[in-house]
């Protein structure tokens, strides 16, 4: 009964993500890419549809995952630069999304459907784009989900998919009750990207924003990396403007082709990433 109401609860962990429909003037949204769309079936008849920013001359995959409540497209800006910088971006639309014509907010159901939505979805990945590397992504209880795939053990069990390369976790989840505890990132061995905000605050999930530090301070040292936006809060990736979204960008593109095609040079800048206004922490 206590997983139960748990995980009923998780419904509260983040408010919906409006889509982002003004751009800035930044750079790097110059090239903007539009999605197209996909259906997957599960075993037992469900459609799950997919949204995917196809990379114009693709290095690897991100399997992204939305915040609860939220779509895909809420992202654009984000997920449109990664296509254009080479990284082919599939993102479905889970049930949980106030966009999905079977909406439910019951946070069971939304975990246990997550979690298959994104098996298939890294299934389709791996058959349709044969020796691209994968990352997983995601933003708040999709970054939970995502944390899952790289080897993170919650009360479900380990449910790591080998074939994943790296995390990008935005606005990781801090401590669930019976979900999230301590020891769930202790086998999180998959190199790690969090970033967060100081005003990054979630009630009764994230009370503090230190609360999203968890998977990094708490996963095995090695290849971890911790980004703090001052004035950053929970929408931060769907929200930034400006040099605040330049450095996401920046950041985010320097890890995947660190850790997806193993470019020396940009896992230095991401080591020696530094802006005002940012905390950068490795371990």
């Amino acid at each position: 009964m206590i997983v139960r109401a748990v995980l009923a609860s998780l419904a509260l962990l983040s408010a919906p993500v409006a889509p982002a429909l003004a751009f800035s003037s930044s750079a790097v949204e110059a090239t903007v890419i539009a999605p197209t769309r996909q259906t997957l079936t599960t075993p037992d008849g469900r459609a799950v549809s997919l949204s995917i920013w196809t990379a114009p001359d693709e290095r690897g995959v991100v399997v992204f995952s939305h915040g609860f409540g939220g779509a895909p497209e809420a992202y654009q800006r984000l997920l449109s630069a990664w296509a254009a910088h080479g990284f082919t971006v599939i993102a479905p639309l889970h049930v949980d999304s106030q966009q999905h014509p079977d909406h439910s907010a019951n946070g069971q159901v939304a975990l246990t459907t997550r979690l298959e939505d994104l098996a298939l979805t890294r299934e389709a990945a791996a058959r349709e784009h044969t020796g691209e590397p994968m990352i997983v992504a995601g933003h708040s209880f999709g970054s939970l989900m995502s944390l899952i795939a790289g080897g993170a053990t919650t009360i479900l069990g380990p449910q790591g998919d080998p074939a994943v390369k790296g995390v990008i976790a935005l606005s990781s989840p801090g401590p669930i009750p019976v979900v999230v505890t301590p020891e769930t990132y202790r086998t999180l061995t998959a190199p790690l990207l969090v970033v967060t905000g100081d005003q990054d605050i979630v009630p009764g999930y994230a009370d503090d924003w230190r609360d999203h530090r968890l998977p990094f301070d708490t996963a095995p040292q090695g290849d971890k990396s911790l980004i703090v936006v001052a004035g950053g809060g929970h929408q931060l990736p769907a929200t930034a403007e400006g040099e605040q979204f330049d450095l996401l960008v920046r950041a985010t593109e320097d890890f995947l082709d660190a850790y997806a095609l193993g470019d020396t040079e940009a896992k230095a800048r991401l080591d020696a990433l530094s802006a005002p206004g940012v905390i950068v922490e490795h371990r």
